[in-house]
């Protein structure tokens, strides 16, 4: 009750102040008190629609930077469940991996591995005849052994 009290009062005591002020100019009290109210929630509406559309803007920036983070770091997995929803999950290598699926609502664990591989030297030639002309001559020649 008094949450409400409040506002109600502050806002009867400015339309107050509004009308003494323009009751000065010669205008009628009762006029210069609706104005005061209707102005005062005017500016309210303004100022709370200017604030949603910051506030909307700033969570939409931030989105976009954190996806922009978890890009560097993350990976799209499977849930095992048997609907097999796709979900791009952040991964901390010094940290337990887990995020909860919009599917099954269940936690799901993620295990990194890692695999090895050699490096090798990129083929600049894509001519085969000379690589391949010994073999092609046993070939012809009928034998087997290179």
């Amino acid at each position: 009750m008094i949450k409400l009290a409040i506002p109600v009062v502050l806002l009867i005591a400015v339309a107050f102040v509004i009308a003494v002020v323009l009751s000065t100019f010669h205008v009628t009290w009762w006029l210069g008190f609706l104005v005061g109210i209707l102005g005062q929630i005017l500016i309210y509406n303004a100022f709370t629609s200017i604030l949603d559309v910051y506030v909307t803007l700033k969570n939409k920036q931030l989105e976009n930077e954190r996806i922009a983070e978890f890009s560097y770091q993350g990976m799209e997995v499977e849930c095992p469940c048997s609907k097999k929803r796709k979900d791009f999950v952040p991964i901390r290598l010094n940290d337990v991996n887990l995020y909860k699926c919009g599917d099954c609502e269940k936690t799901v664990s993620v295990y990194v591995s890692a695999e090895t591989a050699l490096q090798t030297e990129p083929i600049i030639s894509t001519d085969t005849t000379t690589a391949l002309a010994p073999l092609l001559a046993n070939i012809n020649n009928g034998s087997t052994n290179p």
